[in-house]
């Protein structure tokens, strides 16, 4: 045994002299079956870290550059389809190239709130590996883990007078039809049969019960139609484009501010996140509103 350790030691101190002789540095003989507990040098190399590229949706030559990487990705969704299968693809501001491709298969992890009820209108950041499909960006979602909602801090509490546009009065055309300072048209009536004004005038006000998301505009009955004459007027002064639906133009236009809340069943499992765009649909080549809402 004795001759063990002896061999043992005269190991232990040719490398120590071997490593200051190379390095400079010294060493000390550990007894066997001992380890040190002395703790890391403070000038020791920290772990690398892990992680994840963060590019913004809008970013797509880098996106592109990325292609089989994963990546943490954030942007504005700007729309929610659904195909035949059932499949849901979102869309992003700004990057009309990129899509979150969600398979029917998935669908069930995403319930109660399906994506088109989830993720409408929000900014999200989304984990996942970047893929190319059909010469166009995509990324498979499976699981609604990977997708987490960005909160933006309201403008300020919607009961502020300074947060509000001054209320507007609609001016009668005959009946069932009036015409706003802006010059939308509400006529006729929906497929429930209620007259165009109340339709809208239904967005003025939560209705906790109601099966799903429903948009809210701040400030009630009063302020409603100021909201959408507002969103009018940025449609024109900006030129925004609308997506044809069905005969239909529709616009989803960012306000740049609070407008309204999620109200609903879906709003208040969000505790009522405050929202900032405006969805509008008219007829075809007309300024009559079909409907219109903060989303």
């Amino acid at each position: 045994m004795e001759h063990v350790l002896s061999h043992s030691r005269a190991w232990i101190a040719q490398r120590c002299l071997i490593g200051f002789l190379l390095l400079g540095t010294a060493c000390h003989a550990e007894k066997p079956g001992t380890s040190s507990t002395a703790p890391p040098s403070a000038t020791s190399l920290p772990s690398s870290g892990n992680a994840l590229p963060e590019v913004p949706a809008s970013h797509q030559q880098e996106l592109r550059n990325r292609v089989g990487q994963k990546i943490l990705l954030t942007g504005e969704v700007s729309r929610i389809g659904q195909s035949a299968s059932g499949h849901r693809f979102i869309n992003f501001q700004g990057n009309p190239d990129l899509t979150l491709f969600i398979s029917a298969d998935d669908l069930d992890h995403f319930r109660p709130d399906l994506p088109e009820q989830r993720y409408a209108g929000k900014t999200i950041a989304v984990t996942g590996e970047l893929e190319r499909f059909k010469d166009k960006l995509q990324i498979r979602i499976r699981a609604p883990e990977t997708i987490r909602i960005i909160t933006r801090p309201a403008s300020g509490p919607p009961d502020k007078e300074r947060d509000l546009p001054a209320g507007i009065e609609l001016k009668s055309m005959g009946k069932e039809r009036w015409i706003s300072p802006a010059g939308l048209i509400y006529a006729g009536r929906d497929p429930d049969g209620r007259p165009r004004k109340d339709h809208v005038l239904r967005h003025a006000r939560d209705i906790p019960d109601r099966d799903g998301p429903h948009g809210v505009f701040d400030g009630g009955e009063e302020r409603a139609f100021a909201w959408i004459d507002l969103a009018w007027e940025r449609i024109q002064s900006q030129h925004i484009r609308p997506e044809q639906e069905e005969g239909r133009d529709v616009y989803t236009v960012s306000m740049g501010r609070r407008v309204g809340y999620l109200g609903g069943e879906t709003g208040a499992r969000q505790q009522h996140p405050p929202l900032h765009r405006i969805f509008l649909v008219l007829r075809h080549g007309t300024t009559e509103v079909v409907t219109a809402f903060p989303k």
